[in-house]
């Protein structure tokens, strides 16, 4: 088995190869370009390496541009390049209940950018791109296996059914019935997705009407009222999203024990690694494990008492109009130098050290691999 980690700047692209299976856990980045070259280049050279492998599935750990966009350019312009026998997706679809959810995952988009959700990387841009084919859908939460070899830690439908709710409390009386109507809407992209995990579903999926009718909702002065008083909230929306991401891990307990993490948040990690409802203990060792969200401290987490053999941090340059805000995103210093397991060494594996905290004077971890300015790393 060997883990393929490519660079697609502040983005995350693995593919787990083996003899057997291929899983491509998320195709996406969030810069424009990457080492001088630009994204679409990039995209290509994994689409065409891609290409090399006759069976493959594809995982999205979440609904995040650097975690999708180079699907979405795949499905666009490549579309005689991509064959994936089954896509994953975290399942928020196949609750009615999830409809707020995935409403809170529209206005995050629009909050964030102030234009219509089909007009960039998003939720409703990954529905339209997935009607325009015929897809075999699988959707993941905690407790279930998957290509016969995984075990999914997260996410859990009930925790964030709750979590939901608690950011809805803070709406009030006079934003409801505009509320109603983009969780109605909402239920409808649901219902899209739900039936692509339907054996033999050959539903026609008109997106351009669904585009018009989002344009009619979010013409009213109610819906722009609405949409201030997300944005007060931006950064929590757009965080939104991580709480969904998958986490999974092997189903059996191995001398290849793999730990992929996508975007998870602190508090939901921190669950995981209590086995808070007893259905799924961690393992005592890995052999790779995914640090979450590019290795961001806000998504810091201590991994030590796993004892793992390589750590992956997918860490480009994050680009942002605050300085403030491309600090947030920077590599944690908690990963780098200080990050010695014992008298045996930790591999840190990373797509680029130039936006590493730990490596203002030069790489500080005792082992490690950069990938830039190359475009892939095996492990």
């Amino acid at each position: 088995m060997k883990i393929r980690m490519y660079n697609v700047g502040f983005g995350d692209c693995f593919c787990i190869r083996d003899r057997k299976n291929n899983l491509l856990v998320d195709f996406g980045t969030s810069n424009n370009r990457i080492g001088g070259r630009p994204r679409s280049d990039i995209f290509d050279v994994v689409i065409s390496d891609l290409t090399t492998i006759s069976h493959k599935n594809l995982l999205l750990t979440n609904f995040h541009p650097d975690h999708l966009s180079g699907l979405l350019y795949m499905m666009k312009k490549r579309r005689d390049s991509y064959e994936f026998g089954t896509i994953y997706l975290p399942d928020v679809f196949s609750s009615q209940k999830m409809s707020r959810t995935l409403g809170l995952f529209l206005l995050a988009d629009l909050v964030k950018d102030c234009c219509l959700p089909s007009h960039q990387v998003s939720l409703f841009a990954l529905v339209e791109a997935l009607s325009k084919r015929k897809q075999n859908v699988k959707l993941l939460s905690r407790g279930m296996i998957f290509e016969d070899r995984y075990q999914v830690l997260w996410p859990s439908q009930e925790v964030i059914a709750e979590e939901t709710l608690k950011v809805l409390e803070r709406l009030g009386k006079e934003e409801e019935e505009c509320w109603s109507q983009v969780v109605d809407f909402a239920e409808k992209l649901r219902k899209i997705i739900w039936d692509m995990t339907e054996e033999n579903c050959e539903k026609k999926v008109s997106v351009a009407e669904l585009d018009k009718e989002f344009r009619t909702i979010s013409g009213t002065p109610e819906f722009a009222r609405l949409l201030e008083i997300m944005g007060t909230r931006e950064l929590e929306l757009r965080q939104f999203k991580n709480k969904v991401s998958i986490v999974f891990q092997n189903k059996e307990d191995g001398d290849w024990n793999l730990l992929f993490t996508g975007d998870v948040q602190k508090k939901h990690l921190g669950m995981i690694a209590d086995n808070y409802d007893g259905q799924a203990p961690l393992y005592e060792h890995y052999w790779c494990i995914k640090a979450p969200h590019h290795g961001t401290e806000s998504h810091y987490f201590d991994f030590r008492p796993f004892t793992p053999e390589n750590i992956l941090i997918s860490n480009g340059i994050y680009h942002a109009n605050s300085k403030r805000r491309a600090r947030m995103y920077r590599t944690s210093t908690q990963y780098t130098g200080l990050f010695h397991i014992g008298d045996g060494d930790t591999y840190m594996c990373c797509s680029n050290s130039d936006c590493c905290d730990g490596c203002r004077d030069g790489c500080s971890c005792r082992e490690q691999h950069i990938i830039a300015p190359k475009y892939y790393l095996d492990i």
